[in-house]
């Protein structure tokens, strides 16, 4: 196997890593919480893996890019700025601050699922905008 196939397959296993602490992690939203909040011990390691997912995601992004000498569709813009969105509504969702209510924790993670959503549209469709 060449170098390319490799990082595809690490890039795509890691999504699919990502989407599903994605979802764990939104389910500390909603079991076992502690006065209002998700569990700090809780938060903290699902935070970390997927965190870390979604920095291996980032990387072999990058790699692939430099890989195919920053070629790309047109739909690949779209997809870094559902990036962006998603990262930050993660961090709303998941920052370690009391102060952030729960509705708006759970609203994040939500915001987060519609990009991961549509990042994953884009990547099957591949639209073709002329």
């Amino acid at each position: 196997m060449d170098t390319h196939l490799i990082t595809k397959i690490i890039h795509m296993s890691t999504a699919a890593f990502a989407l599903v602490m994605y979802i764990i992690c939104g389910l500390s939203l909603f079991i076992g919480l502690e006065n209002g909040q998700p569990k700090a011990k809780t938060r903290k390691a699902l935070t970390a893996f997927l965190h870390a997912s979604l920095g291996i995601l980032l990387m072999t992004g990058v790699v692939l890019l430099v890989m195919n000498s920053f070629q790309v569709q047109t739909w690949f813009y779209a997809k870094a700025v559902l990036f962006v969105v998603m990262f930050s509504s993660l961090i709303k969702a998941f920052k370690r601050d009391d102060r952030i209510l729960l509705v708006q924790r759970r609203a994040g993670w939500v915001i987060a699922g519609v990009a991961f959503a549509s990042i994953l549209t884009l990547v099957v469709i591949k639209p073709v905008f002329n």
